[in-house]
């Protein structure tokens, strides 16, 4: 029984963290969202790549990455303004033959060919000497041994190991956001590990209640996955993007926010005392929610241990804890705990010395 009791807690305790995991990683998504920061992310890498924002900015207003561009209800209105909207994402050929073409722009009459492009960069070259992303160029370009679609292919490994490195700031950056999410919706939530152990501990209708819920998330989330991956591929070419690119940045956007309502709505259905009550309100297992500067230090003081230890679980994030309910669950549903193991052995044992005994 102590067995059971210890997985049923952990489950409980482990469903809690992976819903306030949830709702961090939703708020993280709004707010890049809202403040461009996977686009701002990309122009800072191009930049970094081309040498400049002269450059940078010249290939991002071709027009084969200007159409990638979001169209704000204020485009007419807009040209005036400081900032422009950049696409988050750029895919490496259209970056390639882009920033070709604004080296050497093609012709309606006759194709390009190597040596127009070799020419072309060879006067920008002479023009500007210590030109970062000219020198980079030239030795693409004999790299690929003068032929133009090798000098583009060139130009798409280059693009995306700079991108990769970029994804590496970006992920950098935000597992020091996702930090300091967790530490806020901890705070937020009022979630104490320390105290919802003990509650969890001590009283068995809500700590049954509890597992039973997680038990239920990971059936349904299990049965999701399952059928993704049963669903059979579609037959033929991939059928063309339903959206803009634009409008696939404002649909995670929507999603976010519905993972956030949904993630926040679940948390409200424990019947865990978290988050703050009114004062003015009665009590319902929960803590006033400190109005002061005093009520706030004894506040911290109380559950600095516990939130500590929840920031930090939280901040592991979501991937983390479903994996881990998923094992405690499979441990839970193989059987009964190795502590009562010996015990149930012992218990047949003294019975059958009892039967020996008594013949």
């Amino acid at each position: 029984m102590f067995g059971l009791q210890t997985l049923d807690v952990a489950i409980g305790l482990i469903f809690v963290f992976l819903l306030l995991s949830l709702v961090v990683t939703a708020v993280n998504e709004l707010i890049a969202s809202w403040l461009k920061r996977r686009s701002t992310t990309m122009w800072r890498g191009v930049v970094r790549l081309l040498g400049g924002e002269k450059w940078a900015a010249a290939v991002y207003g071709h027009p084969l990455i200007a159409g990638l561009n979001e169209k704000p209800w204020f485009e007419p209105y807009r040209k005036n303004l400081p900032f422009r909207k950049r696409p988050s994402y750029i895919p490496s050929r259209t970056f390639a033959m882009a920033l070709i073409d604004t080296l050497a722009p093609a012709s309606m009459t006759k194709a390009r060919t190597a040596e127009e492009l070799r020419a072309a960069l060879a006067a920008k070259l002479a023009a500007e000497p210590d030109s970062h992303l000219l020198q980079s160029l030239a030795v693409l370009l004999e790299d690929s041994g003068g032929e133009l679609e090798k000098f583009k292919v060139k130009i798409e490994e280059w693009f995306n190991g700079s991108m990769e490195r970029v994804t590496g700031w970006y992920k950098r950056r935000t597992q020091w956001i996702l930090i300091l999410l967790a530490a806020a919706v901890t705070v937020w939530s009022n979630a104490d590990t320390i105290v919802i152990t003990n509650t969890l501990w001590r009283d068995p209708a809500m700590r049954s209640a509890l597992a039973a819920q997680a038990q239920q998330f990971a059936e349904e989330n299990r049965k999701q996955t399952e059928a993704a991956e049963a669903a059979p591929a579609p037959a033929g070419p991939p059928a063309p993007p339903d959206r803009l690119p634009y409008e696939t940045a404002e649909a995670a956007g929507q999603t976010a926010s519905e993972k956030f309502d949904e993630s926040v709505s679940r948390l409200h259905s424990l019947a865990l005392p978290l988050g703050w009550r009114d004062p003015a309100q009665d009590g319902d297992g929960r803590e006033p929610q400190p109005c002061g500067w005093k009520e706030w230090r004894d506040a911290v003081r109380r559950h600095f241990l516990g939130w500590l230890l929840t920031a930090l679980a939280v901040s592991l994030g979501a991937p983390f804890w479903f994996d881990m309910l998923n094992r405690v669950i499979s441990i839970r549903a193989a059987g009964k705990s190795p502590d009562e193991k010996p015990k149930t052995q012992q218990a047949e044992g003294q019975k059958r010395n009892a039967s020996l005994s008594s013949t």
